[in-house]
């Protein structure tokens, strides 16, 4: 049992430290206090069971330690030494949870009493708790999280055949023999545009939400219903005994399509579900999972709100391969901010590849393909993908988040649709009227050494952070790049027209010529000498 002393004064701090035997009693002193603010420092890593504190002690009196450690702990027995008989006193160190109030100066017998009568209370409180009685409670009001865990980690294949029936054993699991099983994933569909209640960050809501509706449509006693380490709900079927097969199957997916009803009913969100085959070979419960997972990825094919049963997939076609002219007609319509020419460009993509596939590995292909032209477009024209595509840049490092052609087409044509609206920004600069002064103020100062955003916001009466922000959303880019990229096109400009190295790097603010020809190489990939005199072209 482990004991605390929290005492201002050393004397008397030391001697119920010292002079009181309490190994002999099975205590052990852990820490000593001087102050209330010293007590609480020391008590996470000194864990007590009992503490004995005073009242009046700087920085922290014990009154309001006591309130403190109540708080945190109130498993934790409290002894209050006090020079102060007065009632109030007493009555307030009960009510913040105090075991005993002793009046100083107590002697060492009162106070060894006083911690053993704690101790007995606390080794009573112990025994209570970890009796079989309270232990079995508490083993029952965990064996359904911990049957979920064990089902989920078999259906993962992490078991071996006499692992499964030990834990089936010990977690009183009954697979009954001759029963045939099934299994079902289900998962909600992903948010169609327009959608307001929800948002894309829901999903772990969403998935919550379906396996709580699972558990309130499906009360049959032999079906398990847990979530996957996916986050995807799983229902476990078991036929009832000389159930045919064919009965067991219809059974299997009218349970499951009146948990998607419920699901659209209750939240107005559709879900989609994959069942597997039937099998009474218990062992075999994740091929039957397997089958079900791959039965869900067809809603990529047959869309929403659908229960597919696992077949096996038809042979693919062949491979499916766009027109050229409809990826030159995207390029086209992209770099020039023709949304329509693009959209439609677009649409004849999408035909060809995702709408035409008959299986998921075809939609998957024609997704990919697609991306892949837009990200050479993207490459072509030199623009930061992150800065063209804005949010949607996650759909090209993980096109796996398009799970239906709704979702692809809609995806696309967004990113589409921000390609376009990218082209037109950097061809056409902000109409603010603060962004054009500061064009033309670039245009008339280029051949200064430096062009400081920090002094220009000074010159416009404006706050640079704000200046920093209006410039990109009005012109497409940050300051600084469109200073660089005005600077070496004035100063190609210059060198086509038959100037000198050292005219065009002054003309452009550079005094070193060195470190101008080292700029204009990184920018353009030439070097200022092999531009010189050269068709100039923007």
């Amino acid at each position: 049992m482990n004991l605390m002393i929290v005492e201002d004064e050393v004397g008397i701090r030391t001697r119920i430290a010292e002079t009181i035997p309490w190994e002999a009693h099975g205590i052990e002193v852990v820490g000593l206090a001087e102050n209330g603010v010293e007590a609480l420092r020391l008590m996470e890593c000194a864990q007590p069971d009992i503490v004995i504190l005073d009242i009046q002690m700087p920085e922290m009196d014990g009154l309001t330690l006591a309130r403190r450690i109540a708080d945190s702990d109130p498993g934790i027995k409290m002894i209050i030494l006090s020079g102060y008989e007065d009632f109030e006193y007493a009555r307030s160190a009960m009510e913040s949870g105090v075991l005993k109030y002793l009046i100083k100066p107590a002697g060492n017998e009162e106070i060894r009493a006083a911690v053993l009568e704690a101790a007995s209370l606390v080794q009573r409180e112990l025994q209570e708790r970890l009796s079989r009685e309270a232990l079995q409670r508490r083993w029952e009001s965990h064996l359904p999280r911990l049957r979920e865990l064990f089902l989920g980690q078999w259906l993962a294949g992490a078991y071996s055949r006499w692992e499964i029936e030990r834990r089936m054993t010990e977690l009183l699991i009954e697979m009954k023999p001759g029963r045939l099983l099934a299994v079902a994933v289900l998962e909600p569909d992903p948010l169609v545009a327009g959608e307001e209640r929800f948002r894309d960050g829901d999903s772990a809501l969403l998935r919550f939400s379906l396996r709580s509706i699972a558990g309130e449509v499906v009360q049959d006693r032999e079906t398990s219903i847990i979530q996957d380490l996916h986050g995807a709900t799983v229902i476990l079927l078991q036929s009832t005994e000389e159930e045919p097969q064919g009965d067991f199957q219809l059974r299997a997916g009218f349970t499951v399509t009146k948990v998607l009803s419920t699901m659209k009913d209750c939240l107005k969100i559709t879900a989609s579900a994959g069942i597997s085959r039937t099998t009474a070979d218990w062992e075999k419960l994740p091929v039957l999972y397997d089958q079900a997972r791959k039965a869900l990825q067809l809603r990529v094919v047959y869309g929403h709100h659908i229960a597919i049963p696992y077949g096996e997939e038809r042979e693919g076609q062949d491979p499916l391969m766009p027109a050229p002219s409809d990826e030159r007609d995207l390029e086209i319509g992209i770099g020039t901010g023709d949304t329509q020419k693009a959209e439609a460009a677009l649409d004849r993509l999408l035909q060809d590849t995702v709408h035409q596939a008959a299986t998921v590995e075809e939609v998957q292909d024609g997704l990919l393909l697609v991306m892949h032209t837009l990200l050479r477009i993207v490459r072509t024209l030199n623009w930061p993908l992150r800065e063209a595509a804005g949010e949607d840049i996650v759909y090209f490092h993980d096109v796996g988040q398009l799970q239906t052609r709704e979702q692809i087409r809609s995806c696309l044509q967004r990113i589409v649709g921000r390609l376009t609206a990218y082209a037109v920004r950097r061809t056409q600069p902000g109409s603010h009227k603060l962004i054009q002064k500061l064009l033309s103020l670039i245009e008339e100062e280029i051949g200064q050494q430096e062009i400081s955003l920090h002094s220009i916001a000074g010159r416009f009466y404006v706050n640079k952070s704000y200046l920093s922000r209006l410039f990109k959303h009005e012109v497409g880019e940050p300051f600084s790049q469109y200073v660089l990229r005005r600077k070496m096109i004035r100063a190609k400009q210059v060198l086509a027209e038959g100037g000198q190295v050292q005219q065009a790097a002054q003309q452009v603010g550079y005094a070193n010529i060195g470190f101008f020809s080292k700029v204009f190489h990184k920018y353009w990939g030439v070097l200022p000498s092999e531009v010189k005199g050269a068709p100039w072209t923007s």
